[in-house]
């Protein structure tokens, strides 16, 4: 029998593929094999993770202390990954946030997230009348007042998804293409051969039908992007009037090109692409981000230029994430749109429940 610490994870989502990296890198032994229905290379709505836009913008509220700190370390590890290692699919890009006359407090100013009040992001300013969006038209009715700047990244999904499964392979981690009804299962499916240890579950949205599992919280957050060919100097992000599910939001990606959102329509199934959305989501663009049709920026076309239309189903749940230990499995999933951001808190808290979970087993402890 192998000393090695076996474990199973059900899941090749960002979440999954960072939490079976961080057990590799511990340097603890971990044997680690990931169990999954889609894996990077797939396109497919129940693949969550290569339709995000994928950014760095925490959407905790002020008394989310949890949240926050499953966001904050993303952060620094985003931006030294940006800085450190160009095949990662990781750039860094001003983020810039538009205020309506509606946003703003009884005291006339913007409630600012606490990541600006804070200055715990890089480059935080506060934009200028000038650069904020031209409240014409249908914007006089509710016009932009304020903005915000900050540092922050865009990742390219799926150079970064296959990056991170690089690593694993590197370390030892095995892949394989498997679609299980039942979580338990996924024992038998560890690359040695022998009954897995300990299972991670980061089976996002589909936890909702897994059996032993079928977490019954669990639902849908639906969001249609565009991916198009157009270039962007950064990302900009603000609110519709009139469209209680929709926003714009722009996040230019580093080999070029750009994301085009999006929704937020929760426990809504549905994926079919909306053509009157998509005509909405592209002339938003080009009326709050002229230079993505401006051919003197990146030679870009003077129509924006989409390359695929798609929709995703966030993994939403309705008490907030699940990130705990029940015996010898490890829920890691419901994080709705915060994936990648949150990947690396999630990842740490993964580490430290496998590290007491093997610590108590060392123990001989009845009640794992």
């Amino acid at each position: 029998m192998s000393n090695t610490r076996k474990v199973v994870v059900i899941g090749a989502g960002v979440s999954g593929l960072t939490s079976a990296l961080y057990l590799l890198k511990s340097k603890k032994s971990y044997e680690v094999t990931i169990v999954a229905q889609h894996i990077p290379g797939d396109i497919d709505i129940e693949y969550t993770s290569i339709f995000a836009g994928a950014n760095w913008g925490s959407f905790a509220d002020d008394h989310e202390i949890f949240l926050q700190d499953l966001d904050k370390p993303g952060y620094h590890y985003f931006m030294d990954l940006a800085r450190t290692e160009p095949g990662a699919g990781v750039h860094i890009v001003p983020k810039q946030r538009y205020n309506r006359q509606s946003e703003m407090g009884k005291d006339g100013k913007p409630h600012d997230p606490w990541f600006i009040r804070e200055k715990f992001v890089e480059g935080v300013r506060t934009l200028r009348k000038d650069e904020l969006p031209e409240s014409v038209g249908e914007d006089a009715k509710d016009p932009f007042v304020a903005g915000y700047e900050y540092q922050t990244i865009t990742i390219s999904t799926n150079i970064y998804l296959h990056y991170l499964l690089q690593q694993i392979f590197a370390l030892g981690g095995v892949l394989k293409r498997k679609t299980i009804k039942h979580i338990d299962e996924a024992y038998n499916l560890h690359q040695s051969g022998e009954r897995a240890d300990l299972i991670v579950n980061c089976s996002g949205l589909l936890a909702s039908k897994l059996g032993g599992v079928q977490d019954p919280e669990v639902h849908p957050i639906r969001g249609q992007i565009l991916w198009a060919r157009n270039s962007a100097s950064k990302q900009i992000s603000l609110k519709i009037p009139g469209f209680k599910d929709e926003s714009v939001y722009i996040f230019p990606r580093k080999e070029g090109g750009c994301i085009i959102g999006g929704t937020f329509m929760p426990n809504n199934w549905s994926d079919v692409v909306d053509p009157g959305l998509a005509k909405r989501m592209i002339e938003r663009a080009k009326k709050y981000l002229p230079e993505l049709v401006d051919p003197n920026y990146e030679g870009n076309s003077t129509e924006i230029d989409v390359y695929r239309y798609n929709v995703g189903l966030r993994p939403g749940r309705t008490s907030g994430p699940k990130i705990e230990r029940e015996g010898d499995i490890i829920h890691n999933y419901g994080i709705a749109g915060a994936g990648y951001q949150a990947s690396i808190g999630l990842a740490e808290y993964v580490c430290q429940f496998a590290e007491e979970f093997y610590q108590q087993k060392s123990r001989g402890g009845n009640k794992l």
